[in-house]
């Protein structure tokens, strides 16, 4: 610990707007470094404490930077190899899989820089549950994937590595934050990607890519050892061009493990199967019933709404065609998922930054090695935060002092009444129905201000047709699946299920995989 200077002791009782004044401060000062002293007895004793982490067995190497010829879309930031001892696999589920992950995603001993320059010198000590999973499936980790700074954003255009290009016209954005990861399922070298989810972030690349990406339940999937926004609305998933390796990758790193708060209610649920159900899956959908959400067809006119809106109807009477009884159904909080979302994420990532990228009030897993190269970070590269990051967290700072919290605790209200009308309307379908985004694939504008780039890249908060954060609120299952085309670019259709209904959305997406295959079409999989 550092020589505890009463100047710091004032500095830090200004931040919490209080002060060391009048008779009460020779007290105060004392007792608060006889606290910061015990604080310091702790840190020497913790050296000799048994250390709970493990760290599986395991080749681990960065290979190579990505060059042009080999990454044509920019979606890799770094080619490794991670590969665990025959001795530490447990199972066969990922074997001869080549699995991509988000550069967010932790795999001790290599670098994870969060598409943020206050990270790169950043080496974690230890593996995310995601990567243990994946290796003792037998899984082999090939690549990081390219993302927006600190994954924040759906423009696909913020990290520093560059922007990601879509696969489909590289013109265009793969959206984000996840981009780098559907794009490298483009690439014959990766059967199978992980991204993270706050807002829309694996399911709005899905869409515009036209691969498959699975939003799991909340806390299905453990997100110990990846960088969080916030707990309530964080998700992992696995991304790919076939839904059997999507469900293959859900077999492998699904259920409860100590230390996430955020899988408190998966504890005791039996879960699985998922690679059961979609290699039983039926060939038609008779006994299925569906409900289109109305606040998802709203349409304001603009040309790319329409086609989307037009290719989705397609999808509809594609869905009657294979027997499903298709019905309306209305959830009237969604529409405004997108706003609630963002008052959540404000507040949420500013605390994140005050907390050294980690939250506090949750036991369970942590990592000091991150919180220190955080906060490190920022201490000597703070200004290099992604700009759009930055200015949420700026704002969540004043909404929190300026509002005294009560912006996110409202919109923490206001979410729960969201997923009481999911549970609602739930009840009487087996899954609801929409499209996966609002447009097509934006075209990339490097020619555009800051400001205005930064601005557009957030179409997951728009009130009209801003379906995606709707889930991460909920917590419901979301996957999105490349169902047709809309101007001849990709064009994506969800179906969200009830809670840890993932079995019921993969059977459902491999019926439709079997009768009508994706667009763009992928050789060899129906």
């Amino acid at each position: 610990m550092t020589e505890i200077e009463l100047t710091k002791l004032e500095a830090a009782a200004a931040r919490l707007v209080t002060s060391i004044t009048g008779d009460e401060a020779e007290a105060v000062v004392g007792l608060s470094r006889w606290m910061i002293e015990q604080a310091g007895e702790f840190m020497k004793l913790a050296e000799a404490l048994p250390k709970t982490e493990t760290r599986l067995a395991a080749t681990r190497r960065v290979v190579s930077p990505p060059d042009k010829a080999e990454d044509p879309y920019n979606a890799i930031v770094r080619w490794v190899e991670v590969l665990a001892d025959p001795n530490e696999v447990t199972s066969k589920l990922l074997a001869g899989k080549r699995v991509a992950l988000k550069d967010v995603i932790a795999v001790a001993g290599l670098p994870l820089t969060a598409a943020s320059g206050h990270l790169i010198d950043f080496v974690p000590e230890h593996d995310s549950i995601v990567a243990e999973r994946i290796l003792r499936a037998g899984g082999r980790v090939v690549a990081f994937t390219n993302m927006e700074g600190m994954a924040f954003g759906s423009g696909g255009e913020s990290g520093i590595y560059g922007a990601t290009h879509n696969p489909v016209d590289p013109s265009r954005s793969t959206s984000g934050s996840s981009g780098g990861s559907a794009a490298a399922l483009y690439y014959d070298g990766i059967d199978i990607a992980f991204g993270t989810d706050q807002g829309g972030s694996i399911r709005t690349p899905a869409g515009w890519c036209g691969v498959i990406g699975l939003k799991p339940s909340h806390g299905l999937v453990p997100y110990t050892g990846i960088l969080s926004h916030d707990p309530t609305i964080d998700h992992v998933g696995p991304m790919a061009r076939t839904v059997r390796e999507v469900a293959l990758a859900l077999e492998a790193v699904a259920g409860w493990t100590a230390g996430d708060p955020r899988q408190a209610a998966i504890a005791e649920e039996e879960i699985g199967g998922y690679v059961e159900a979609v290699d039983n899956a039926p060939d038609r959908l008779e006994g299925l019933r569906l409900g289109v959400l109305a606040e998802a067809q709203l349409n304001d006119g603009n040309p790319e709404r329409q086609a989307v809106l037009e290719s989705f109807a397609v999808f509809r009477d594609r869905l009657v065609a294979l027997g499903a009884e298709v019905v309306d159904v209305s959830i009237p909080s969604h529409a405004v998922a997108g706003p609630i979302m963002f008052a959540i994420m404000l507040e949420g990532i500013a605390a994140t930054v005050m907390g050294h990228g980690q939250a506090y009030h949750w036991s369970g897993s942590h990592s000091p090695a991150t919180r220190r190269a955080f906060g490190e970070g920022m201490l000597a590269r703070g200004a290099e935060l992604p700009p759009a990051y930055k200015a949420a967290a700026i704002a969540g700072e004043y909404l929190r002092v300026e509002e005294l919290g009560t912006v996110y605790s409202t919109a923490q209200n206001v979410a729960t009444t969201l997923r009481g009308q999911y549970d609602t309307a739930l009840e009487s379908v087996d899954a609801v129905v929409m499209p996966t985004t609002p447009g097509i694939p934006m075209l990339l504008s490097p020619q555009a201000s800051l400001f205005d780039q930064q601005l557009r890249s957030f179409t997951m908060a728009s009130t009209l047709g801003s379906d995606t954060p709707a889930h991460n609120l909920t917590g419901h299952p979301a996957l999105s699946i490349p169902v047709g085309q809309a101007m001849g670019l990709p064009c994506g259709a969800m179906l969200v299920g009830a809670r840890l209904s993932e079995a019921v959305l993969l059977s459902t997406a491999r019926t439709w995989e079997k009768r009508f295959g994706w667009f763009p079409e992928v050789p060899g999989t129906r």
